[in-house]
């Protein structure tokens, strides 16, 4: 794909209205994305908006209140979502005779960081909702089903640390896109293995280490974490089959070189489907 194939579309809410950035305004963007349960995070630049806008995007990492963000990419025709969030800090400063916002987004942070839950529960499931009920910015996603509790339960506290407490070894919580997961590791969100060739954006030989396999591939935010995909490589026969992706970290300049990310993940021989 050439650069000029390339597109985008960043909508920011600022108090009532959307701030709305589209082509030919330049971006560049990093983002991670994995099923740790460490926040997932996107580093936003964007050039030359009009003062108005330069100034409401402007955010103190303390300031509580909640600034939704949406970046889609892609290519000119199809842009699916590859990042929703909010905003936890915002600066602007000027570099020649450009000026720039430098944008850190946190997906599920706010609701991470100041979510609080007093409930009393009789199984986890129950208690991962409850607590998730305290979220207010972040939906249900896949959740894997737990066996009730034989005595009620109290929880008390920040609600995503609630959540993550009482996982067990082989479960992890992650938030994508807003939405709450908790998943065992042979679990997967849905069945759907999107298709890893040279011919769909494969640009490297993908390379294997302690169970894992990483690869490059162009911009596609069709492959998710926790989700699956089939790799079909070429030049490593060997590691060909459909796996389990773990991370997923992007890299995007929308009037450079980059538009490219890189693809953690292992083997997914057996796997369950939850959530569809």
């Amino acid at each position: 794909m050439t650069r000029f194939l390339r597109d985008y579309q960043l909508t920011i809410g600022v108090g009532n209205q959307a701030v709305v950035v589209v082509p030919p305004i330049n971006i560049t963007f990093s983002a991670t994305k994995s099923t740790d349960v460490a926040l997932n995070k996107l580093i936003l630049k964007v050039w030359n908006l009009r003062q108005s806008n330069r100034l409401a995007l402007v955010k103190d990492e303390d300031e509580d209140e909640y600034t939704p963000l949406e970046l889609s990419v892609g290519y000119q025709g199809r842009m699916p979502l590859l990042f929703r969030g909010s905003v936890h800090k915002g600066e602007h400063q000027r570099e020649g005779a450009d000026f720039v916002n430098t944008i850190e987004c946190l997906d599920g942070g706010q609701d991470a960081l100041n979510s609080f839950t007093s409930v009393t529960v009789r199984g986890k499931d129950q208690a991962i909702r409850a607590a998730l009920g305290d979220m207010p910015n972040t939906a249900e996603g896949a959740i894997t089903p737990h066996t009730q509790l034989v005595r009620p339960k109290v929880l008390v506290g920040n609600s995503a640390r609630l959540i993550t407490d009482m996982l067990d070894d082989n479960e992890a919580m992650f938030i994508d896109d807003e939405q709450l997961f908790v998943l065992r590791n042979d679990e997967v969100r849905t069945d759907l293995a999107p298709l890893v060739t040279a011919r769909t954006g494969l640009m490297n030989t993908p390379q294997a280490s302690k169970g894992e396999v990483t690869f490059q591939t162009i911009m596609n935010p069709t492959l998710k974490v926790a989700g699956l995909c089939e790799l079909a490589s070429i030049t490593a026969p060997s590691l060909n089959g459909v796996y389990r992706i773990k991370q997923i970290n992007y890299s995007g300049d929308y009037t450079g070189s980059d538009w490219t990310q890189i693809v953690t993940a292992e083997r997914a021989a057996n796997y369950k489907v939850v959530g569809q």
